[in-house]
């Protein structure tokens, strides 16, 4: 049962509590990523970066929602009239936040430590000549990359589990075109935080 509300809480909570519950949580990962030099620069990116202004994390997130909403919203009327918009910001902003755990993989400078080192080693030149790589380096780059995987595939069934309930999709066809759209949603989402970010 309690793996049921990770997975699929909008069956069993309100639109207004989901949402209230997922500005919270979005708000939070934004401040967080903040702190560590992270940017959700895509519908499912996360990226460590030099320089980072208080804002660009709060911004990324209103354009990743933003684009999900607009595309989602779309699709879902297409299946379903009656599909409301609140609900899919809603599925939305919740199915998000599992890529607000990411930052906190670089408490400390770990993660940005650990890829500089990697990146260092490496000759550019001579690609054929694999570097030396600290086995704690290894350790952190290999734990991030599945922590990440965890994360995108918690996002997909999230977004899924809440999408399906809000516009009562069904059918091997509506699953196509939702794999496509998210898809979609992560080059538009690129492309807008692009053009906010010039």
């Amino acid at each position: 049962m309690k793996w049921n509300i990770l997975l699929n809480p909008f069956e069993r909570y309100s639109e207004k509590s989901l949402l209230v519950f997922g500005i919270t949580f979005t708000l939070f990962g934004s401040a967080v990523a903040y702190l560590m030099k992270a940017r959700f620069d895509g519908v499912f990116d996360m990226h460590l970066v030099e320089n980072i202004s208080f804002i660009d994390p709060f911004l990324d997130n209103i354009l990743n929602i933003f684009t999900l909403v607009l595309l989602f919203v779309l699709f879902g009327k297409s299946i379903n009239h009656k599909t409301r918009w609140i609900d899919i910001l809603s599925v939305a902003i919740v199915a998000r936040i599992p890529f607000y755990l990411l930052p906190l993989l670089n408490i400390g400078g770990v993660l940005e430590k650990s890829l500089e080192g990697l990146l260092n080693r490496m000759d550019f030149q001579d690609l054929n000549n694999p570097p030396a790589i600290e086995p704690s380096d290894l350790l952190i780059i290999l734990l991030f990359s599945g922590v990440s995987i965890l994360c995108l595939g918690w996002f997909i069934v999230l977004f899924w589990n809440g999408f399906k309930t809000a516009t009562n999709a069904k059918g091997i066809k509506n699953v196509i075109f939702f794999i496509i759209l998210l898809i979609l949603a992560e080059v538009i989402s690129k492309i807008l935080i692009s053009i906010f970010n010039s």
